[in-house]
């Protein structure tokens, strides 16, 4: 009996040092996610949600829950539902995100909790089809891109996850936007409009009210989606299978740095910059491919791969891992989220997931 409880004694210790071995191992650190999550909005009609991801260390998605918005969005249309990119945000903090819903004229705000993902609010858009939306510190514009009177609306975010109306303030007659996007300060807010082939500069004062547009036309034809790289360099896709870069210069204008680089591909749309801001990763939908673009302390751009990754299809909406290892890529017409191991501009297919059809919207951390 003494031996029995001798072994037992004997046993327990090993099983404890084995047990802190195996949670030490590589293979289950690589499983492991943290606050490591990547968003997809379905964009259903008649319930919008939000897909929330954990990203394991590898990059794949591992599913774990969907939770509605309280909106409408369009459901399926064509390869590009909203035509638009940001129609879901993440705040700099991670701790919101806030999700377009176009069908309904609404925006929702979500709250990640304890790693997990919950509704938290729901605002009129302040106009009709929400698509984009703009955030800097707890200041929020939304672009409305149709119906009579174009718009923008500002609101301010509570840490209750509550959004307050401050300002509308409309577009000039005819334009529809693509894309708002906050210059790094907050001072400027940014609005591409392809169909006019410009893009509009709003200065935004202290009070986080934007004042009157200033247009200037786009170095390329149809700009549509906007990054910020070094030195508050703007980068902006161009439909027209092009990117051009530009300097913010005070609150009405932008120089030309590069003028419509080429890619070579048809539909550059979407754009994606990591935090170093060295290159940018557009999707063309026409062609089906992804192209990589270098950027230097300057802000020039050149073209660093016109074919980075062939997936096929038709690629949109595109967002990069925190720490721009990986790039994820909504694919709605076929219903399929992207994987993409990202080396200094070079891409690597890692695999896809699949969603409902008519996705938009995805972020990243």
């Amino acid at each position: 009996m003494r031996v029995h409880l001798f072994a037992q004694n004997i046993a327990l210790p090993f099983l404890a040092l084995a047990l802190f071995v195996a949670l030490q191992s590589p293979k289950l650190r690589a499983d492991s996610h943290g606050d490591k999550f990547v968003y997809v909005m379905s964009n259903k009609n008649p319930q919008n949600s939000v897909i929330q991801y954990s990203r394991m260390n590898d990059g794949s998605l591992v599913w774990l829950r969907e939770v509605a918005n309280g909106g409408k969005g369009t459901g399926p249309n064509g390869a590009d539902p909203l035509g638009s990119q940001d129609s879901l945000v993440l705040t700099g903090d991670g701790h919101f995100l806030l999700a377009a819903n176009a069908g309904s004229n609404e925006v929702s705000v979500l709250g990640v909790n304890q790693e997990r993902l919950v509704w938290l609010s729901k605002t009129r858009s302040g106009g009709d089809f929400p698509n984009s939306i703009a955030i800097s510190g707890d200041l929020v514009y939304v672009l409305n891109s149709k119906g009579k009177a174009p718009n923008v609306t500002g609101f301010r975010l509570d840490v209750n996850g509550v959004l307050h109306w401050i300002a509308t303030v409309p577009l000039p007659e005819g334009m529809a936007g693509n894309d708002v996007r906050f210059a790094p300060d907050g001072s400027e807010l940014l609005v591409a409009v392809s169909a006019t082939n410009q893009i509009l500069i709003f200065p935004v004062a202290a009070n986080g009210i934007a004042g009157t547009p200033v247009p200037q036309v786009s170095a390329g034809a149809q700009p549509f989606g906007i990054r910020f790289g070094h030195n508050e360099t703007a980068l902006v896709s161009e439909a027209a299978g092009s990117m051009s870069s530009y300097q913010l210069v005070g609150a009405d204008a932008l120089n030309t740095i590069s003028g419509a680089v080429s890619d070579t591909q048809a539909a550059t749309c979407w754009i994606s910059v990591p935090r170093d801001g060295k290159f940018a990763l557009v999707s063309n939908t026409g062609s089906g491919t992804l192209s990589s673009f270098a950027i230097d302390v300057n802000g020039t751009v050149t073209l660093l791969d016109a074919i980075a990754a062939n997936p096929g299809g038709a690629p949109i909406d595109s967002a990069l891992s925190d720490d721009g290892r990986f790039l994820y890529v909504d694919e709605s017409a076929q219903g399929k989220v992207l994987i993409f191991g990202v080396n200094g501009g070079n891409l690597t297919s890692l695999g896809t997931v699949s969603v409902n059809v008519g996705i938009q919207g995805i972020a990243a951390q």
